[in-house]
């Protein structure tokens, strides 16, 4: 009964767990009070707690709500905390360094509450299924999983299953590129595309890889725009595979569209139509790392519009590769003659991991860097010597 955005969450959603009667189970777990102290114990406790939900179902931890005998939600219990912004911070960083490996899509978040002439806040925890795991606790090494009102530590067969699952799920992900790419190099792309290298980025959103998105696709005919790699959003028109953005469309094709999927996966494309003095394909160094920012900002944007958690995984691929170049400027000193060029006509770049809380600078320089490497360079020049943001040219 919470929001699909806990970020949304109101003291008004917490009495309506009370009123409903709301009982502890696979997906809820109530905490009258946070830890006194966050000492090994505490974390030990809090880290079965958080990789079991990841485990098995994912679920919402609430810190601040008392409970009855038989498990009930029973009363909002304000906790006096000296920051609330800290604790959120303190709590993040336990889920991402004592959890192995690392817990996508997990968030946290403070909520003003007043009860009994108190006021402070409740902390709501929400972690989902994982398709990266099984996770298991770093305090202790142990693998939970959530079963009924408690947690309980897995034996060597549920283990080897739930890897056999995330697996299944990570396969899944891959496949959909491997599916898309092909299509597009058969012609079969929702859009006929004019001739030249080919930028293709796939989005997929964490809860979408787990199954557990619909998306509606005619508010994008009519109301709502759809953001498209290296140029203006724009409306859509529907098509069976959901809303589909096609830019500047002529008799000979178009330069890119964006098609964003029922199940909530999205693809965006842009054609290399520049040509340099060598004749091959522009690739601009910093123009298309621009684009490929703005549109995971925009994409993000619509997600959480969506009431999506933002946290999804990239995938860049350039087709036609070994007929593009990377525009760098003249003034960089090259040490051998192969940089700058690609090796292969098809360079899949692996899928990186965007984090919701990490701007989108920051989310794509490993993207970024592996475009540079391919060329013959050690990473992106367009960060500085601390991994910031800093381009040499606008």
């Amino acid at each position: 009964m919470l929001p699909a955005n806990i970020l949304q969450t109101t003291q008004a959603h917490l009495e309506q767990l009370i009123a409903a009667q709301s009982q502890e189970g696979p997906h809820l777990d109530f905490k009258r009070e946070l830890p006194a102290a966050w000492d090994d114990r505490s974390k030990v406790k809090f880290m079965a707690d958080v990789t079991a939900f990841a485990n098995a179902g994912g679920g919402d931890i609430i810190f601040g709500m008392d409970e009855t005998a038989d498990a009930q939600a029973s009363v909002i219990v304000p906790q006096t905390l000296v920051s609330a912004d800290e604790e959120v911070r303190r709590i993040q960083d336990f889920i991402l360094n004592l959890a192995e490996p690392r817990l996508p899509g997990t968030q946290v978040h403070a909520v003003a509450v007043t009860g009994a002439g108190t006021s402070g806040h409740a902390v709501i925890v929400r972690i989902p299924q994982s398709w990266a795991g099984p996770h298991r606790s770093k305090p202790n090494l142990h693998f939970y999983v959530r079963d009924g009102l408690r947690n309980r530590q897995l034996d060597v067969p549920e283990i080897r299953g739930l890897f056999l699952r995330s697996e299944s799920q990570a396969q899944r992900v891959r496949d959909f590129r491997v599916d898309r790419l092909g299509k597009i190099l058969s012609g079969e792309a929702p859009h006929r595309l004019v001739p030249g290298s080919l930028l293709v980025v796939h989005l997929v959103p964490t809860q979408a890889a787990l199954g557990l998105v619909q998306v509606d696709p005619v508010p994008y005919s009519d109301r709502r725009n759809l953001p498209v790699l290296g140029a203006m959003s724009g409306r859509a028109r529907l098509n069976i595979d959901g809303a589909l953005y096609v830019r500047n469309s002529g008799p000979a094709g178009t330069h890119g569209y964006s098609q964003f999927f029922r199940n909530g996966f999205f693809e965006s494309t842009h054609v290399l139509t520049g040509r340099n003095p060598a004749g091959k394909a522009h690739l601009g160094s910093l123009s298309y790392e621009e684009q490929l920012i703005t549109l995971l900002g925009a994409f993000r944007a619509e997600l959480i519009h969506l009431s999506i958690e933002p946290e999804l995984s990239v995938m860049l691929s350039i087709l036609g590769a070994d007929d593009a170049q990377l525009g760098v400027e003249a003034t960089y000193d090259f040490l051998e003659d192969h940089q700058t060029f690609f090796d292969r006509r098809a360079l899949l770049l692996p899928d990186v991991l965007a984090q919701s809380g990490v701007v989108p600078e920051q989310a794509l320089k490993p993207v970024f860097d592996l475009v540079w490497q391919a060329a013959g360079f050690p990473g992106s020049r367009n960060y500085n010597a601390a991994g910031e943001w800093a381009p040499r040219r606008r």
